[in-house]
């Protein structure tokens, strides 16, 4: 339950680094009197009279992390004292994201959200949610890693009574297709196993989603990740001090138990221990298959990832599939009406939940509600508005940021923390229109370095690194980081480019409100000074990769062909069989692409047949056991040619995560 990021960030002084490419520790650099000044301009137009989050963060503090009882721990942070927030930012964090990470370290512990609910917030990058039900209690979304659910459960178990005599645990429920709401699942179970008797609930589809998108691009991703949360930046005022949604991601092993019950229908009302809930899918929007659940006996509502507090992504940086903002919209709409006026509060996977407050003619869980639907209907109609009328999709960012009403401006909940009206509003474009912009030159555009040499070649080295130098002295750091950007592409080598290039994307990371591009614009400059390309952190683990289907391996196998090692006549056809589920799966290789399906029996003429059990498979799969051995097991039915599974090895690559991003010196 490592909580260090802000306080370690508050901690750090400044200190001043040249580029070092023989170092692979990254320093940063103090602001510039040009940062300093644009984020105290920021400051001064932020809503710090609205210290909500921070009440809602506090309320129902039951016991918190460490030492501290839960008054302790208000008077010794502090939290409400918004002077103090803002002078302790160090120079290098902008005023906004400052006060997000201060506002996600303030939660940190046990909470009651009512009777019956509680929350473990601080813990992880995502909230815990604990049901009370006959028997024991219902765990929703158990945080990222195994480590982390564990401590977490434990934690929880010191503090909530036990039932029966003991803290079962009756159910478990994930909303949705990300790692932190199914990745610590296996942590709450001493042995790792779900008990017999336990069901794990989750959404229409959700295997076949969780596969696909984190599979098929996943080595991809999983760099691009690293840029996206800066999981390799120190936690410091020059690296990470938020991650918008929390304060950031434990470390462990990620692990899943696949569902036991699928809500398949639009809405269902299921029982659990005799705690009864209405689970309604709600997918396509923050994930492509997820379920908030309505508690009659407790009166609350989960939104799931629907709402949080702060802006969310559209389009996210690590990739995936850009999300459907209309029908975001809709479903925060269709929450609104069913239920704001009716239950005592909405608890999300993220933030800390909202109430609305008896007695009064106010109904907070409304307005929250309203104003999260048009922050993202805003958006979306805005960004369709503007592409109709001719604006571009590089263009159509910096148009939507010129136009926001000053109420979602003014409302801390609707800031760019984790997504930004620039880059939601270019995924808008791109999922309606695509990514050309119909400019002719751009049909078929030259290659990233080519382009840059053209423009360095016909200016000069020297003239483009001056002009850079002059923006950069006057503080434009982007007009600066576009010039240097072409020199660096189309000569790594030119380390006095490089070190100026990594200063323009550090002074505007420093002066980003959105995680997102904080920790890009950092993440390039460590790679830039460092000339290093960190481990990243893999979310398709050995668990994971279990569960996969055979359909879905198969998908990946036709990704991992490098057609340039193809032969022109290579060509093979050959048949899986599953025998104890009968199932068949048939693959024709031809013309440099694999081409698998799952089919209803065995296609006869074809050039090998094996007949593998499905755990077999996956043995392999998960490198627990070789094709050849479980031949000479007997464990594998070899009917043809097995020299055609060589060939395809023989084509085949295995993906790794040090490509570049930003040019490497070779």
């Amino acid at each position: 339950m490592n909580k260090t990021l802000l306080s370690v960030a508050i901690a750090v002084t400044s200190c001043a680094a040249a580029a070092d490419y023989d170092s692979l520790e990254y320093i940063g650099k103090p602001a510039t009197k040009h940062t300093i000044e644009a984020n105290s301009a920021l400051d001064k137009t932020l809503p710090w009279h609205d210290t909500s989050a921070f009440e809602r963060s506090e309320r129902g503090l039951i016991a918190a992390f460490g030492e501290h009882s839960a008054a302790e721990l208000r008077n010794s942070r502090g939290y409400l004292e918004v002077d103090d927030i803002r002078r302790d930012r160090p120079e290098t964090v902008n005023p906004s994201i400052w006060r997000q990470g201060a506002m996600n370290y303030a939660s940190g512990g046990l909470y009651e959200v009512t009777d019956g609910i509680y929350q473990i917030r601080g813990a992880d990058l995502s909230n815990m949610t604990i049901y009370r039900s006959d028997n024991g209690y219902i765990i929703h979304d158990p945080l990222i890693t195994r480590e982390a659910a564990s401590a977490a459960w434990d934690f929880a178990k010191q503090h909530l009574p036990a039932i029966n005599g003991e803290h079962k645990v009756t159910g478990i429920i994930y909303s949705h297709t990300h790692p932190d709401h199914y990745g610590g699942v296996r942590g709450l179970f001493e042995d790792g196993q779900l008990p017999e008797g336990v069901d794990v609930f989750a959404p229409k589809d959700f295997m076949e989603e969780l596969l696909s998108e984190g599979l098929l691009a996943g080595n991809a991703m999983g760099r691009r990740a690293q840029y996206q949360y800066g999981n390799t930046l120190p936690d410091s005022a020059y690296g990470v001090v938020d991650n918008a949604l929390g304060m950031g991601m434990s470390k462990g092993e990620i692990t899943l138990i696949p569902p036991t019950v699928i809500i398949e229908d639009r809405e269902e009302t299921i029982t659990i221990d005799g705690l009864e809930m209405l689970f309604i899918n709600m997918p396509g929007a923050e994930a492509p298959t997820e379920m908030i659940n309505y508690v009659p006996a407790y009166n609350s509502l989960n939104t799931a990832e629907l709402t949080y507090d702060g802006q969310h992504n559209i389009y996210t940086f690590r990739g995936a599939q850009t999300r459907d903002s209309l029908a975001w919209t809709k479903y925060l709409s269709e929450i609104k009406l069913r239920f704001a006026d009716k239950v005592d509060n909405i608890h999300a996977a993220h933030s800390a939940p909202v109430w609305n407050n008896p007695g009064t003619d106010e109904n907070e869980i409304a307005e929250y509600l309203t104003m999260q639907r048009d922050n993202y209907g805003f958006i979306h109609n805005q960004t369709l508005r503007l592409a109709n009328q001719g604006v571009k999709i590089n263009d159509i960012g910096r148009a939507v940021e010129q136009i926001v009403p000053d109420s979602q401006q003014q409302t801390w909940a609707s800031r760019g923390y984790h997504g930004s009206y620039s880059h939601n509003a270019r995924g808008v474009i791109n999922l309606y229109l695509g990514y050309h912009d119909m400019n002719p030159t751009n049909i078929n555009p030259l290659t990233n370095v080519e382009r840059s040499c053209l423009y360095v070649q016909t200016a000069g080295t020297d003239t483009v690194y001056k002009q850079a130098q002059h923006h950069f002295n006057q503080g434009a750091y982007q007009e600066a980081s576009t010039l240097l950007n072409d020199i660096v592409n189309c000569d790594p080598s030119d380390t006095k480019a490089r070190e100026l290039l990594a200063d323009s994307w550090e002074q505007q990371g420093y002066q980003s409100e959105t995680m997102a591009w904080r920790n890009s614009y950092l993440q390039g400059a460590s790679e830039l000074r460092t000339n290093h390309i960190p481990e990243a952190l893999k979310a398709v683990s050995s668990d994971i990769m279990s569960q996969m289907t055979t359909a879905g391996f198969l998908d990946f196998m036709a990704v991992s062909v490098d057609a340039s090692k193809v032969p022109a006549d290579m060509a093979f056809n050959f048949n899986i069989i599953h025998p104890e589920i009968n199932e068949v799966h048939y693959v024709e290789f031809s013309n440099a692409n694999l081409a698998p399906l799952q089919v209803e029996k065995a296609i006869s003429d074809v050039d090998l047949t094996l007949s593998i059990e499905r755990a077999d498979l996956i043995a392999i799969i998960t490198g627990q056991a070789s094709l050849e051995q479980l031949i000479k097991e007997k464990k594998v039915n070899v009917n043809g040619d097995i020299s055609v599974i060589n060939k395809l090895k023989s084509v085949s690559v295995h993906f790794s995560q040090n490509f570049e991003i930003v040019p490497i010196i070779k």
